[in-house]
């Protein structure tokens, strides 16, 4: 083996090994940061692990605009990022039809700018950060382990449940993980984040938006 390949091979187990303490950390914090003391206390450290692995990540890369998917908002980008607010309500509105409720929700709630910024926080952690350190493996394996990760995370997020809330995470975990790679391809071939980024607030709008107060699996 060439001393270019085993580079390759020492970077592509560190965006592995990374990818991997972001995915375990963050599903820790999903599962246990709406709980009391002393569980949040767990769930605070899983995010405590994801924010270093992504920092040490960061840390050592050269082109941190590139690795996220921040270069320029080029015409495609524009686009693309339309087809993303068309597609996020489009999801919305089935999301309401299956739960019986009006396709678009009756006024905005002060839970709303908050619900766009939980939805743009996931894309930048999982489409930003950990599909974009994980295109050194390739970007379909970038696609598909990114989308399984934030899946991971939506079902964890919905597994402890209070006894009023009967959450179905399979489904959960197959509409996310459906939804994640439709998101990681506009990503990849866009080149930047924001069309999924818009996709993921535009359907978190139309879902959460008419809220007057955070639901229960709300990070406490």
């Amino acid at each position: 083996m060439s001393l270019k390949n085993i580079g390759n091979w020492d970077g592509s187990r560190w965006a592995v090994a990374e990818a991997v303490a972001v995915a375990a950390g963050m599903a820790v914090f999903a599962f246990f940061s709406h709980q009391g003391l002393p569980w949040i206390l767990v769930g605070a450290a899983g995010l405590f692990v994801a924010t270093a692995a992504i920092g040490w990540s960061l840390s050592r890369t050269p082109d941190i605009g590139t690795l996220i998917g921040f270069r320029d908002f080029s015409r495609r980008t524009a686009l693309l990022t339309a087809a993303g607010c068309v597609f996020g309500i489009c999801i919305g509105m089935l999301h309401r039809f299956q739960l019986d409720e009006p396709l678009l929700p009756t006024g905005l709630g002060i839970f709303a700018p908050m619900a766009c910024l939980i939805g743009a926080t996931e894309e930048f952690v999982y489409r930003g950060w950990l599909q974009g350190r994980l295109r050194t493996l390739s970007w379909p394996v970038a696609v598909v382990v990114a989308a399984a990760a934030h899946a991971a995370y939506k079902s964890a997020l919905f597994a402890w449940s209070p006894g009023f809330a009967e959450i179905d995470c399979a489904v959960v975990a197959r509409w996310t993980f459906g939804g994640g790679v439709v998101f990681g391809l506009i990503r990849q071939f866009s080149g930047s984040v924001a069309p999924p980024v818009a996709a993921h607030a535009a359907f978190d709008l139309l879902v959460y938006g008419a809220l007057t107060h955070a639901p229960w699996w709300v990070w406490r």
